[in-house]
């Protein structure tokens, strides 16, 4: 019996001590050895002339080595003053959570003035690490398109999250071992570890442009009483976003004093019904086909029945011969219909894929929705009917301004994108690659469809979209809000979409306001519209495609007339 004990002891001596002794060497190791991290400083943010969007600035963390405080209520009277705190508050990160503990944060974030009035003190047991923080200079500028770094250092939304990898660093730490009673073991080992600083990233966005757009943006909601508004300027060639804009907005800066509601990028987390705007959509699917051709004419009533569904006219009239032209231009809507009659369901659900809507648009922004299009095989009667005309599908706005974009670029879609290049620990920039291109559209077809919203800007609904000088393709919309029961409501989105100069876009824009008085798309968003366009045009040293003065004299003109029927 002894010697099965003994052989049994030695077996199992041999199984912990050879067979199984790294495995219990690292769970003793893990048992003594403290870590305690130190967040690196992040890259910075950058405009894409190098102006700071965001930034890391060094505070000081004040923490406290508890088994080196005799008196932690004494120490406690001292440093509450000074980092205007209640004394009873700091006395727990004073005592330490358990016998032995050897770190506790006593405050975090403190301004180093503070840190060197508490140093002077010279209390013991109370000691100092850098710390950084996330400034944002700008205020509430492009504050959802940066989005925020909260105070333990996890980034949340935007930039800041969708380029986490590049900006975070590599955190610092110091490690050292202790016994069972938490004691720091004097002849162990220890060490500190350096916090690797992050790089900083370059983006595509211009703050001067974004500045002005924000404000224009801001006092539209204000002008036409609306509920939120959005504005996107990208340029057609490269995919490169100047400036996205939401209203409200936030301050990255006090985060947390903001709603989720404030925080939620419109731009890309939420999709609406948009309306007239997609009418381009359509007629641009119908000439690539050959389905129809601009002279293509209809007898346009005021009203069609499609299915179990009426489409209307925005007013009422008699049965109209209409060319295709005529039609985009006043935004017949039973006109448009039969254009997409004519296309077809299988058609008019290709160009609509074509352009991207229903998937994401490869800016891969945390939060973006690819949209929602209905499958072509659960397509209803009236699907046909009410698709063409912006009903039926829900696009975000960035998908809406990159469609219009890619008319602008010659029929080739180029993916969005906000990265400009990353700058490293030398200072050297790398551009970021170059978008992934697609053709949509033949060129002569893209050339075509500008030539018509060209007209609908010159003489039709987007008459309040003109810019002295230039001359601008675009389209109105005024699309009903659709109820969450179903149906729709009385409530719409007002927005209007183009890019300029028409024959040789440099920039494409999109402005969308909710719930605006009046309603109407040609009379709210187009005039914000031309308020931002004009700015950027001229920021970006666009030359004018057309004589100032007489285009001046032709908007003055078209104020004397009255507007065509709005939608």
């Amino acid at each position: 019996m002894l010697a099965l004990l003994f052989g049994l002891m030695g077996a199992r001596l041999f199984m912990l001590q050879i067979v199984e002794s790294d495995e219990f060497q690292q769970i003793a190791a893990e048992q003594r050895t403290t870590k305690i991290e130190f967040p690196a400083r992040r890259g910075a943010v950058l405009d894409r002339d190098a102006e700071t969007m965001s930034i890391s600035v060094d505070l000081q963390v004040v923490y406290s080595d508890p088994t080196l405080i005799d008196d932690p209520r004494a120490v406690a009277a001292r440093l509450g003053p000074v980092l205007k705190r209640k004394p009873e508050s700091l006395v727990e990160s004073l005592t330490g959570t358990f016998a032995g503990d050897q770190f506790e944060y006593v405050a975090r974030q403190v301004n180093p003035r503070v840190a060197k009035k508490v140093a002077a003190m010279e209390l013991p047991g109370i000691f100092f690490e850098a710390e950084p923080k996330r400034f944002y200079p700008n205020g509430r500028m492009a504050s959802h398109l940066l989005g925020f770094v909260n105070v333990d250092g996890t980034v949340m939304e935007g930039v800041e999250a969708q380029y986490n990898n590049v900006l975070a660093g590599e955190p610092g730490a110091v490690r050292f071992e202790k016994d069972t009673s938490g004691n720091q073991l004097p002849q162990a080992d220890s060490s500190f570890e350096q916090p690797e600083p992050g790089g900083s990233i370059l983006l595509t966005i211009d703050k001067d442009i974004q500045y002005f757009t924000e404000l224009a943006l801001a006092d539209a909601v204000r002008q036409y009483k609306a509920a939120s508004g959005t504005a996107i300027l990208m340029r057609p060639k490269t995919g490169e976003i100047l400036a996205l804009a939401n209203v409200p907005d936030f301050d990255p800066n006090a985060y947390n004093e903001f709603s989720n509601d404030e925080r939620r990028n419109r731009a890309l987390a939420d999709v609406y019904e948009p309306g007239s705007i997609f009418k381009a959509i359509t007629l641009a699917g119908a000439l690539s086909e050959g389905a129809v051709s601009p002279e293509t004419t209809f007898a346009v009533p005021d009203q069609l029945q499609v299915a179990d569904r009426v489409i209307h006219d925005s007013s009422p009239h008699g049965t109209e011969k209409m060319d295709v032209r005529q039609i985009i231009t006043e935004s017949s809507n039973v006109g448009t219909v039969m254009i997409g009659q004519k296309l077809g369901a299988e058609g008019l659900d290709e160009y609509v894929h074509r352009f991207g809507f229903g998937s994401k648009t490869g800016l891969d922004f945390p939060g973006e929705s690819p949209g929602i299009v209905r499958p072509l095989e659960d397509w209803s009667g009236s699907s046909i009917g009410n698709i063409p005309i912006g009903q039926g599908v829900a696009v975000t706005p960035l998908q809406m301004v990159s469609a219009y974009a890619t008319i602008a670029n010659h029929g080739v879609w180029v993916e969005p994108r906000v990265l400009a290049g990353t700058i490293g620990g030398d200072a050297r920039v790398d551009p970021a690659a170059p978008s992934s291109k697609r053709r949509v559209l033949k060129g002569r077809v893209a050339r075509t469809v500008t030539g018509i919203l060209s007209d609908v800007v010159s003489e039709g609904t987007g008459l309040h979209a003109q810019i002295p000088g230039y001359e601008v393709a675009g389209k109105t919309g005024t699309a009903q809000k659709v109820l969450e029961e179903g149906g729709y409501g009385d409530d719409h989105f007002a927005s209007f979409a183009g890019y300029a100069p028409a024959k040789r876009p440099e920039v494409a824009a999109i402005v969308i306001l909710d719930s605006p008085t009046p309603i109407y798309g040609g009379l709210t968003a187009a005039p914000t519209f031309t308020i931002i366009m004009e700015r950027a045009l001229r920021e970006l040293a666009v030359r004018p495609s057309n004589n100032a003065e007489e285009a001046a004299r032709a908007i003055a003109e078209n104020e004397d007339r009255s507007l065509p029927a709005q939608d």
